[in-house]
């Protein structure tokens, strides 16, 4: 795991653990550190290998366990950092809560 990504374990799941080499399906709500929420429910398949996520949210993933949930603190290096984006402010510390869902192999 990378320095700055807090992890909060709100639900152990059973199933395979994720790993780096792995493809993993989850479902997450994204809010800024100050409680906005910016999207809710997003459903989406990330190979935790390849750079198709921001950082700090691959990092949060790896180690949990299909079917968990945590919450996962990412500090502006590891998000959008100095530009941000239309919705997330420059230097904006995000939280993501996270459900994993599946993993596989790649």
């Amino acid at each position: 795991m990378s320095v700055g990504v807090e992890l909060e374990d709100l639900t152990i799941g059973t199933g395979m653990v994720a790993e780096r080499s792995h493809v993993v399906a989850i479902r997450y709500d994204l809010y800024l550190n100050r409680g906005d929420c910016l999207q809710r429910g997003i459903e989406c398949t990330i190979e935790l290998s390849k750079r198709e996520a921001i950082a700090g949210l691959r990092y949060g993933v790896e180690g949990m366990r299909a079917g968990g949930r945590r919450r996962v603190r990412v500090p502006p290096h590891l998000a959008y950092g100095e530009k941000g984006t239309a919705v997330v402010p420059q230097r904006a510390v995000l939280t993501f809560e996270v459900e994993l869902l599946s993993v596989r192999e790649q």
